[in-house]
């Protein structure tokens, strides 16, 4: 772990990492505008996804008033009368609509039409004039739409634009705002508004702004809540509706303060409160496409078409689809979107602020701190990976992030930025990828010339497909060790000639090495007739110690098959003896500049060439360590107990086992002399010389398992009563010789 963090590719990623979460920072419009692009198009992909294929439904029913090709043809091009519109708000009112609220805005007063007949007829005489403007007031339609707005609950529109001259006049304030005139903020400011005409702006309940916020790309996600006119936060369409519609007296800005900065946190009207970014701006809750909410058309209502149970109760938006007039965005779920609809399902939201979307204050940190978790965990999984293992990985951090993403959208309804994340990611297995695809090649090459000689081919195309690879660092661990010497070989060489020594050699030693290879060891070295082996390096065997006992057990089982197919060549019968020890060693490729070997070294490499030079003394063909009898007993492999010992060049004493074989290979005998020999081993061990004695005796004439031990035992105990005090008897005997 330590040395992959401080790796060249860990480093690289690293900087990719924060080359990607510097993007944030590089104060280019370009930039900028690809990066919310491609940001834009996920949200939508998302808010898509999730849509339900039948749109929610709430008690407050919002529906579209539309003045549409079919009004056109019936009443007449707009725009209208306001007498016309007086009589569609009047009739909306009489069938139970709650608010009204137009995405329109009357900027000009209406001409009256008896004024317009005085100043086109100049040449009438004073009494037809007298006449004529006594009946001017029953055409004021300004008069009359101003006296229907006064007696119904409608919330007209006005436009922010700084390319347009003021004009008309703004309703009262109606949210309060703790600022200071010094301070800054990030709510839109405008400097110029086109309003009502003030005698139908005084009568109506109330006004709000119909601005969209188009984002870099067209495309309408988010709608502002709030703008700022000449430091007056001033209300959206939508949000003044929402409002009316509560019987809040006014909305309350919730801000904070930091230095001289004041970031808008949300709205809070009625028992509503409306969380916002600090532009005061909140995602859209679209139902659906377009036409989600139900459309009658304008001239159907003012034709008394449309029932009243239909419209009682409800908040009817009036706006235009004709063409010419259509008011038509480009937004996440449509790019011929109707600009009314928009209004409609922000009202939703402000009455339901549960299907908001929210944009957390803490976004931009959270985006941060998740960018740089997963670069740094990515860099360090990935580092020294192959091609394979590093695509898995990249598809699990995919579906972790992707799935996160979408789990705080769907059930939290929280809206994270996901783009970033997605191109760290693929940056980083393109990166690592490449890496990994030119390391593996490189490592196949060293892997094969490294092991050709030490592990069998299947082993070395194991080894090359592991993601980790192999090295050559030295280290310690865990590990098994194997010697095998063929008995008195130097007597046996002396009836070969050079040639018959050297088939000899090679037969046995290659079937030897094909039963090491098969139990996934590594030859170490070969010494004339000795075998060197290793378990648990370069490959990782967790049965390492099993292994080796297994590879001594058909090892012996070679010698008997050899021996036979010798005699036929007139060659000597052989015979081994194997020792092996288990603990930790040191392991790597050690030796000069000059020449260099794949070796093991440590206490443990020792123990096992010593008793493997015992082997003959106690008359057996397999010793092990205690380290590794207590390995193979985990895997029913029965063993005796041989002696407490201490061996040449070693102080300590250690304990030394034959392997018999496995439990259910051995017969009923067998296993009753092994109980029998580990009682009396133990009475050896603890000075009970007499019953040890006895026992020993019993097991000879048994004769089931090799009796050599029992003859050394039994004449070192009759040494032992005349000479040794059995209370200070430790049951170690010290072996002079290697």
């Amino acid at each position: 772990m330590i040395t992959s963090l401080r790796s060249k590719g860990f480093l690289v990623g690293l900087v990719i990492t924060f080359l990607v979460i510097g993007l944030n920072f590089i104060r280019v419009d370009n930039v900028q505008k690809l990066l919310q692009r491609i940001e834009g198009i996920l949200y939508d992909a998302r808010l898509v996804a999730t849509l339900s294929e039948k749109p929610r439904q709430f008690d407050e029913q919002v529906i579209i008033i539309d003045i549409d090709e079919k009004s056109m043809r019936e009443q007449g091009r707009y725009p209208w009368s306001r007498s016309k519109v007086s009589d569609l708000v009047t009739k909306l009112m009489d069938a139970g609509v709650v608010v009204v609220a137009f995405d329109i805005f009357f900027a000009e007063p209406e001409r009256n039409a008896i004024e317009v007949v005085l100043s086109k007829n100049q040449h009438l005489d004073s009494q037809s004039k007298a006449q004529l403007k006594q009946l001017i007031g029953s055409v004021n339609f300004d008069q009359e739409f101003a006296e229907t707005l006064g007696n119904s609950e409608v919330v007209l529109g006005f436009l922010f634009d700084d390319s347009a001259q003021n004009s008309g006049q703004l309703p009262d304030a109606v949210i309060d705002w703790s600022h200071e005139q010094d301070q800054l903020s990030e709510i839109a400011t405008f400097e110029h508004v086109l309003g009502n005409i003030s005698i139908l702006q005084s009568a109506a309940t109330g006004a709000g702004f119909i601005n969209s916020v188009p984002e870099s790309d067209g495309f309408i996600r988010k709608a502002s809540l709030v703008l700022n006119y000449q430091g007056q936060l001033y209300p959206s369409l939508a949000l003044e509706a929402a409002r009316v519609y509560t019987l809040a007296d006014n909305i309350e800005a919730k801000s904070k303060v930091s230095g001289d900065t004041t970031w808008l946190q949300g709205l809070s009207f009625g028992s509503h409160f409306i969380p916002t970014n600090e532009k005061g701006q909140i995602f859209i809750p679209y139902k659906g496409r377009e036409r989600s909410f139900q459309y009658i058309s304008a001239t159907d209502v003012l034709n008394d078409r449309v029932e009243h149970d239909l419209l009682d109760g409800s908040v009817a938006f009036i706006g235009t689809s004709a063409v010419g007039l259509a008011d038509l965005r480009t937004t996440s779920v449509g790019v011929q979107y109707p600009g009314v609809e928009v209004h409609a399902n922000v009202f939703e939201g402000l009455i339901h602020p549960e299907i908001l979307p929210v944009e957390l204050d803490i976004t931009v940190a959270l985006v941060f701190t998740l960018l740089l978790l997963t670069g740094f965990i990515l860099a360090m999984l990935m580092t020294n990976q192959g091609p394979m293992r590093i695509l898995i990985i990249s598809l699990v951090s995919f579906a972790l992030h992707i799935s996160f993403n979408w789990y705080c959208w769907w059930a939290l309804k929280i809206s994270l930025p996901l783009f970033q994340v997605i191109l760290l990611i693929t940056l980083l297995t393109i990166y690592y990828g490449a890496a990994g695809f030119v390391s593996e090649n490189a490592n196949r090459k060293k892997i094969k010339n490294m092991f050709d000689q030490y592990v069998p081919p299947a082993y070395i195309e194991k080894m090359i497909r592991s993601a980790k690879g192999v090295e050559l660092k030295t280290e310690r661990k865990e590990m098994s060790v194997l010697f095998a010497d063929i008995r008195d070989f130097t007597t046996l060489s002396e009836q070969f000639t050079p040639e018959e020594l050297s088939d000899f050699l090679k037969e046995y030693l290659s079937e030897a090495t094909a039963i090491i290879f098969n139990n996934k060891g590594t030859i170490d070295k070969y010494v004339g007739d000795m075998i060197m082996a290793l378990w648990n390096a370069p490959l990782e065997d967790e049965n390492h110690a099993v292994n080796a006992v297994i590879s001594a057990m058909q090892l012996i089982s070679l010698t008997e098959v050899l021996s036979e197919q010798f005699k036929e060549k007139n060659w000597p019968a052989i015979r081994v003896g194997i020792g092996i020890s288990s603990g930790e060693m040191v392991v790597g490729d050690m030796g000069s500049t000059y020449r260099k070997a794949y070796t093991v070294l440590g206490d443990a490499v020792n123990l096992g060439a010593r008793i493997e030079s015992l082997t003959k003394y106690y008359g057996v063909d397999i010793l092990v360590s205690s380290s590794t009898f207590e390995d193979i007993t985990q895997h029913n492999v029965i063993c005796r107990k041989m002696d407490r010992i201490k061996v040449k060049g070693k102080n300590t004493a250690v304990e030394i086992y034959q392997p018999i074989g496995f439990e259910a290979d051995l017969t009923d005998a067998i296993k009753a002399d092994v109980i029998l020999h580990e009682v009396a081993i133990e009475h050896y061990l603890t000075g009970n010389f007499i019953e040890a004695q006895e026992m020993f005796t019993q097991l000879k004439q048994n004769a089931n398992l090799p009796i050599t031990i029992y003859s050394i035992l039994i004449e070192r105990i009759a040494n032992l009563i005349d000479n040794v005090d059995a209370t200070n008897w430790d049951g170690v005997y010290t072996h002079e010789s290697k």
